[in-house]
């Protein structure tokens, strides 16, 4: 009975000892808190900047120049437990660009922190901020195409709409934007006709986004198909002469490469140029083709621009004397003679001058097509054929009588 007393007296006390630890500890620990808490100061770096009254600028046709984005470095100084439990989100600097013109602006910058809390300093106190004129520019939308097409096929039938987009902003910014540009998946692309919604991206010649503006339109819708190409022959023709003493030779390209469905472009064996005017032309050049092409057809791409060399050349006149027994009997058959009823033909070439000054007689053959002629007497025409290039070849007479006889 003794030794329960002395234990539970023992007991009581050890409780009363911890009690008496954790109320001093409390009050050791408030006393540090609240009457040693020390004050201490802290930067809190990169506070963004609200700008205020920007639609008076607007309404004034000015604008900012850049993004538009500032932030600051506030010093603030208060007690130590403040300070830890502040955070970024406390602290509102805010620039107001009520009345501030074109031009480099140094405005200040006014912060509002918690009360507890002791402004000490604000790094920069004021924003350069570069007011421009508002400008608003429309710009064509391009539509480039990612992934490769195959050899023989090529887009067509493009169609956007809207297909201009009006670019708002201060005039540096404006005026940087190079391309509206819109991007298509080729692989989404097939030979029937599909509308896309394409996001709108202003790029500079860098070809980097350009931020700092507004457009009319976000999205723009694109339609288009996939297009069969076909190689075909061009044909290129003059209308007109040149001026007195000048010659005329077109380099233009053989073929060209053009597109379409493959219904259209199955009967299509070749195509011409709209006729090029050379009337009174005495200086060479490159003239731009119009190509005549047949409905639903249209040019590739892939083609450089259609163009022809006109090279006009001073030229001259050469006659020459040939007589008939020079005269090529072509397709003639063993078995069948041909006599001619005249002895001389005169020959007038006309070509570039220094092709025509060197030209000599056995550069040139004239020949008749007698193949599967039956014996008789009949006119034939005369042609004529030449080792160099020349402009005309007139032949006098241009016909000629001839008498086929069976000799077998």
């Amino acid at each position: 009975m003794q030794d329960n007393k002395k234990k539970s007296a023992k007991d009581s006390s050890r409780t009363i000892t911890i009690i008496l630890s954790v109320v001093i500890a409390l009050i050791l620990w408030s006393y540090v808190i609240i009457q040693v808490n020390p004050t201490k100061k802290e930067t809190i770096s990169k506070i963004p900047v609200q700008l205020l009254n920007v639609q008076t600028l607007t309404a004034r046709q000015l604008a900012i120049s850049g993004d538009g984005e500032y932030v600051v470095d506030v010093v603030v100084e208060g007690r130590r437990a403040d300070i830890v439990k502040i955070k970024s989100e406390d602290i509102v600097a805010e620039a107001d660009l009520f009345g501030w013109s074109k031009g480099e602006n140094y405005i200040p910058v006014n912060v509002k922190v918690p009360s507890a809390l002791k402004i000490v300093e604000i790094r920069s106190a004021k924003i350069q901020v570069t007011i421009e004129d508002l400008v608003a520019l429309s710009k064509p939308v391009a539509v480039v195409y990612r992934g490769e097409f195959r050899t023989d096929t090529e887009e067509g039938d493009v169609e956007l709409r809207p297909a201009e987009v009006e670019v708002t902003g201060a005039k540096s910014a404006v005026e940087s934007v190079n391309e509206i540009r819109v991007y298509i998946d080729v692989e989404d692309l097939s030979a029937d006709e599909e509308t896309f919604q394409s996001e709108v991206i202003p790029l500079n010649r860098a070809e980097m986004p350009v931020e700092n503006v507004k457009l009319s339109s976000d999205y723009v819708n694109v339609s288009a198909r996939l297009l069969k190409l076909k190689e075909v022959p061009l044909t290129v023709e003059t209308t007109g002469n040149p001026g007195e003493g000048f010659g005329v030779e077109i380099n233009a390209p053989g073929t060209i490469l053009i597109k379409g469905t493959q219904q259209v472009l199955k009967d299509i064996e070749s195509v011409r140029a709209e006729p090029v005017d050379i009337t009174k032309m005495s200086q060479s050049g490159n003239v731009i083709l119009n190509i005549l092409l047949p409905d639903g057809a249209a040019l590739s791409k892939r083609n450089p621009k259609v163009a022809a060399g006109i090279n006009i050349e001073e030229t001259a006149t050469k006659r020459f004397q040939i007589s008939t027994d020079d005269i090529l009997l072509e397709g003639l058959t063993k078995g069948k003679t041909v006599n001619t009823d005249a002895s001389v033909i005169t020959v007038s070439v006309t070509g570039r001058k220094q092709i025509v000054d060197l030209l000599e007689q056995d550069q040139l053959q004239l020949y008749i097509e007698v193949a599967d002629l039956p014996a008789g007497s009949r006119t034939v025409p005369i042609k004529a054929s030449s080792q160099v290039p020349l402009h005309s070849i007139a032949i006098d007479p241009s016909e000629i009588n001839i008498t086929i006889t069976d000799t077998e």
